[in-house]
């Protein structure tokens, strides 16, 4: 029997089936775009510095349920050069309002006009755009201000305030007894002694801006252990007796964990999106991590630390093939790497230099690029991170007490030869030597900070 016939008349219907499909197909394809509306900043203009966080919040909406990507986008004077972006997706109709944060912290960007744009395009391709224009001011633009705390005999804290070595410094006098302090833009934040207390101040007047509590701290003095710039958002990471908090620049509380007896928080940083917690049995002297996803808040594995640990840091690179932006500093470890979500660790190699580490968690610190500098024997140490042990050493004349982050470079307050006053020397990621930035504090100094006021 012959089924040709039928056979090629039903391959003309598939044919014509797969025509009219097509034709359908395109008849109902999406073509209409997005719509975007950037709800802040509200105008063109907006004024921005160096060391600030700029937000930009948008709404993105479509027709369909598909969802689409976003992409935010900070670009040159031209409009067109992207310096850096974030992108992301969202389902449905409607992106709902999202905010993106940038840390405007890049050296080499100069000042002038700049673009951010919001780019988002739905699930067919169709895209749309918004645009606002702001005022950027490069840090070869802004002067740098350095602040130092000090202790004085009567229970009271002064902060002192120079901008240019040849002029005469500013000094807000009467505040209450602080051993630590960070500043964010125009914000003074300090870390109280005999209570879980941090003060806000405003940097140009001295004056009081508000505070935090934590009526639940007790233990050892001082209640304020240790207090860093707040790296997702503007504000402080502030670790205290009894726990770990970040705040605004305006007291509020954003993000809080705590410290469960026996164990003592001893420090805090973050590593990527992941706020590390160091804490320490006393009783036992062993140490130990924990850690947090800063936007979701789930917890990361406890990772018990089979080593007595004297600093930590945080980097952005390095050599090594291990993974992790965490280094441990250890005295009979040496260098290792730690991927805090997973509980990794790796150990790389031995420390450069000689002598004893300097007890205290003030006194470690990480580059981004790749460098861990410390305190041992008599020598500033800044090791490469890596599988070898390799870097450059200083030689010290004094006792230091903190090492502390300062505009592209690592500062640390020592008191000077003699003993009769203290200085603040800083190592520039781009130099070989340190440089002598302020000498003559007195001895009664006990922090320093850096910030670039406009």
């Amino acid at each position: 029997m012959n089924n040709s016939k039928p056979r090629l008349q039903q391959l003309r219907w598939l044919a014509l089936l797969s025509v009219v499909l097509t034709l359908t197909s395109c008849l109902n394809r999406d073509k209409t775009p997005p719509a975007v509306t950037i709800t802040y900043p509200l105008y063109d203009g907006s004024d921005v510095s160096f060391g600030e966080v700029l937000f930009a919040q948008f709404i993105a909406e479509d027709d369909r349920e598909d969802g689409g990507i976003w992409r935010v986008e900070l670009r040159s004077e031209n409009g067109v050069n992207v310096m850096t972006s974030q992108a992301g997706f969202w389902q449905g109709r409607s992106s709902d309002t999202l905010v993106v944060s940038f840390l405007l912290n890049a050296p080499l960007w100069s000042t002038s006009t700049m673009t951010l744009a919001v780019v988002v395009d739905d699930a067919a391709g169709n895209r749309a755009a918004a645009f606002k224009d702001f005022d950027y001011t490069g840090s070869d633009d802004i002067p740098e201000t350095t602040v130092a705390l000090t202790q004085e005999p009567n229970g009271t804290s002064h902060v002192i305030a120079r901008s240019n070595p040849s002029e005469s410094p500013v000094v807000f006098e009467g505040l209450p007894l602080s051993s630590s302090l960070a500043i964010r833009q125009t914000t003074i934040a300090l870390g109280h002694v005999q209570e879980a207390t941090v003060t806000l101040l405003d940097a140009l007047t001295g004056q009081p801006l508000g505070s935090w509590t934590d009526p639940t701290s007790g233990g050892a003095e001082p209640f304020i252990r240790r207090m860093h710039l707040l790296t997702p958002q503007a504000g402080f990471l502030v670790v205290h007796a009894g726990g770990v908090v970040a705040l605004s620049q305006s007291g509020q509380l954003l993000f809080e964990r705590f410290t469960e007896a026996p164990w003592s928080p001893v420090d805090a940083i973050f590593s990527g999106d992941q706020l590390v917690l160091w804490e320490r049995n006393e009783a036992t002297e062993s140490d130990r991590l924990r850690s947090w996803n800063y936007t979701t808040g789930a917890a990361g594995p406890i990772i018990a630390l089979p080593f007595a640990l004297q600093g930590f840091g945080a980097v952005d690179t390095h050599s090594s093939a291990a993974t992790g932006g965490l280094f441990l500093i250890s005295a009979s470890q040496g260098l290792t790497l730690c991927e805090p979500t997973t509980g990794q660790l790796d150990d790389l190699c031995s420390l450069i230099g000689a002598g004893s580490l300097s007890e205290g968690f003030d006194t470690t610190i990480g580059e981004p690029e790749g460098r861990a500098v410390f305190i041992r024997g008599n020598t500033v140490c800044n090791q490469l991170i890596g599988d070898v042990a390799s870097g450059s050493q200083w030689p010290l004349y004094g006792a230091v007490q903190c090492v502390r982050p300062g505009p592209e470079s690592t500062v640390w307050l020592t008191s000077n030869n003699s003993g009769s006053s203290h200085e603040v020397w800083g190592w520039s990621f781009a130099s070989d030597t340190p440089t002598l930035l302020w000498e003559g504090l007195p001895t009664n100094t006990v922090d320093v900070g850096f910030v670039m006021i406009p």
